[in-house]
């Protein structure tokens, strides 16, 4: 009997033409793109990415169990909606899955680990934060540059279905990420952050790596509830949203 872990595989790195429409059809969402709540229609999708009914219906299917599409019986597909409610619940969560995958990785993760945190940020810092108006490749680049740093932070944890999870919500937190970025003047300036996030993962400093990842994640809630129209009205409902979960604790 194998050690192999029954966590979910990740179709988005399957290499055949139906998941091809699958990667490109999810970047479009997760980006924005495609905008929150839009529906989306086979005539358009056809054009939009030269596919057939059934690759594109099982594209769809795919993106219906990761939670960024909704089929409505009868009325096809639509992109999931976003909401201030959803935006809290994933960042406390990802604050849940994020810290322990990070501490676990520092318990347990070796040199080769560490040489991946200091590469993924040597890179991540050649990419400079994409505003609003910055071109889909620039915002491909920093995006994957960013996803790469604190994949590799977490990397070393030892449990596929952790990895799984923090994932899933780090794509779910990333549409409000692209979304902050539509509608702010200047990005934020993160470089410090994830400077003194690897600082302290490098040093094995459990405690304050925690804090850090936790700050980090918050602020990019903050930094949301400021500029994205409609969220600030709603401002206290974070704080309402953070006692609960610290209820679950």
């Amino acid at each position: 009997m194998s050690g192999a872990s029954t966590a979910p595989q990740n179709v988005a790195l399957q290499h055949t033409a139906g998941f091809d429409i699958h990667r490109k059809l999810r970047a479009d969402i997760l980006d924005c793109r495609i905008a929150p709540g839009e529906r989306l229609r086979f005539e358009d999708l056809r054009e939009r990415y030269a596919a057939g009914i059934g690759t594109l219906r099982e594209a769809l299917s795919h993106l219906v169990a990761e939670g960024l599409v909704r089929t409505e019986s009868g009325r096809g597909f639509r992109v999931a909606q976003v909401s201030l409610a959803d935006m809290l619940d994933i960042a406390e969560w990802r604050v849940e899955f994020e810290v322990r995958a990070v501490t676990e990785s520092i318990r347990r993760g070796d040199d080769a680990w560490e040489a991946e945190i200091v590469s993924a940020f040597h890179l991540l810092g050649k990419s400079m934060l994409p505003t609003g108006t910055a071109s889909a490749q620039e915002w491909d680049q920093w995006s994957a540059r960013h996803r790469a740093f604190h994949d590799a932070l977490a990397r070393a944890c030892g449990s596929p279905w952790l990895l799984h999870f923090r994932s899933t919500l780090y794509d779910q937190a990333h549409r409000y990420r692209r979304l902050t970025a539509l509608h702010a003047p200047r990005g934020r300036g993160k470089s410090e952050e994830h400077r003194a996030i690897m600082e302290a993962v490098l040093a094995r400093d459990t405690e304050r790596a925690a804090r850090l990842v936790e700050q980090h994640i918050r602020r990019t809630v903050d930094f949301a509830l400021k500029h994205v129209p409609g969220l600030d009205v709603l401002r206290t409902a974070k704080q309402t949203s953070q006692a609960t979960v610290r209820k679950r604790r």
